[in-house]
């Protein structure tokens, strides 16, 4: 079953000046995530049927739902404090500090699809407590980025959990995988096939060890297809 990666570089020192207005320079990220984001979810509904018909997702609707959620990693990490690099717009990656990865695989489960929404209960129930402590620190952290302009490493690493789990409940309820989502480190990268880890430009990350937190190295390996 194939795990959500996300992972975003860790810096100490930020912006002041964009964290103080970070939710008004996200917002037309927000909005078109948003309007993007109502496809997707028909995109899921799509296939649904398609998975309960034949136990197989379709690759074309899945690589939509992929688009989009590479673009909601870069845009959370954003939101959320965890880099200062204004995104780019939609698939094209820009100077953003992220990696994100999830590999295609077709077969899929008929039986935890068709009942997604019960399965994702718990995961969801979870989510909603570690929500609750994020938004706590969130508004810590901002205040502590715009007195001093460092973000604290427990605050970023604990964002970061939260901010991976998010998307791997995402990505589970929008039935991109069979991987039931939790609140871990980082997944090693011999889960994911070249091509299928995304950062900057498009081209395979080296991502940091279980845990997370250490500094992203340049993006080696062929452009991805």
């Amino acid at each position: 079953m194939s795990p959500v990666v996300y992972d975003v570089t860790y810096t100490e020192r930020h912006s002041r000046l964009t964290t103080a207005f970070r939710y008004i320079l996200a917002l037309p990220h927000l909005l078109f995530l948003g309007i993007w984001g109502y496809a997707v979810q028909f995109v899921a509904l799509l296939q649904w049927f398609v998975i309960l018909f034949t136990g197989e997702r379709n690759e074309g609707l899945w690589r939509f739902q992929r688009g989009w959620m590479g673009y909601a990693g870069r845009v959370y990490g954003y939101e959320y404090l965890l880099h200062d690099t204004w995104p780019a717009f939609g698939t094209s990656w820009g100077d953003e500090p992220v990696a994100f990865g999830l590999q295609y695989e077709a077969k899929a489960n008929r039986l935890t699809n068709l009942l997604r929404l019960i399965w994702a209960i718990p995961a969801a129930i979870i989510l909603m407590i570690l929500a609750i402590g994020m938004g706590v620190i969130l508004i810590i952290a901002w205040f502590a980025i715009v007195i001093t302009g460092r973000l604290n490493r427990g605050f970023y690493d604990f964002m970061l959990r939260v901010s991976r789990m998010s998307l791997s409940l995402t990505a589970y309820l929008l039935l991109m995988t069979d991987n039931y989502p939790r609140y871990d480190g980082v997944t090693p990268t011999s889960a994911l096939a070249p091509g299928d880890l995304d950062r900057n430009d498009g081209r395979r990350a080296v991502m940091p060890p279980a845990g997370g937190g250490n500094p992203l190295p340049p993006p080696t390996g062929p452009p991805a297809g």
